[in-house]
């Protein structure tokens, strides 16, 4: 981990908002956000250099229970593209980009299962909760909200919704990387 923190200054910092938790049981994203970022010299600052920020249609019905926590309901997608008429674009804009994601498996399981024609996610992936887990050595919780309280983030963004986590990942990501690199953690 410490080698692709030292020897990159690009990311994409990645969140996906779905219907619910399995892609196996039929789950779909709704909601997709990229940031591409650049850490400044300084290691504490970070420009977006580009985004990439689409709403999904799942083909299917939006589970009320997932609606109470992103927000995002049936007809806020109905005219959105379906993930294979955007996946090119995705994949040719995290391109060979460093991944940051919160919880990446999760998010790579949706986006792996989507992806089509033999394809699928290839990047380097950073687990902003595996960081966290070396920076806050001892602590059991490592969720996003626990993650900003401890680096004193203010999460006053959408929340649960993609790009709002990507924001929030992003100040942290760049937070825990300055720590875990000054200290060769």
């Amino acid at each position: 981990m410490i080698e692709i923190l030292k020897d990159n200054n690009t990311y994409c910092v990645l969140d996906t908002e779905t219907t619910g938790l399995s892609p196996q049981n039929g789950d779909k994203l709704v909601e997709i956000a990229v940031y591409k970022i650049k850490i400044l010299e300084d290691n504490i600052n970070f420009i977006i250099k580009d985004k990439f920020i689409t709403l999904l249609n799942p083909e299917r019905n939006i589970p009320f229970y997932a609606s109470k926590i992103h927000g995002i309901r049936d007809k806020h997608v109905e005219n959105s593209p379906k993930f294979f008429e955007i996946q090119e674009e995705f994949l040719n804009f995290i391109n060979n980009c460093v991944l940051v994601i919160q919880n990446a498996r999760f998010d790579l399981k949706f986006l792996n299962f989507e992806i089509s024609n033999e394809q699928y996610i290839k990047n380097q992936i950073l687990d902003t909760m595996k960081m966290s887990h070396r920076v806050f050595k001892g602590e059991r919780k490592h969720n996003l909200d626990i993650i900003c309280k401890r680096l004193n983030i203010n999460t006053n963004v959408s929340r649960h919704r993609a790009e709002g986590d990507v924001i929030l990942t992003s100040q942290a990501f760049v937070k825990m990387r300055k720590y875990i690199i000054e200290n060769n953690n």
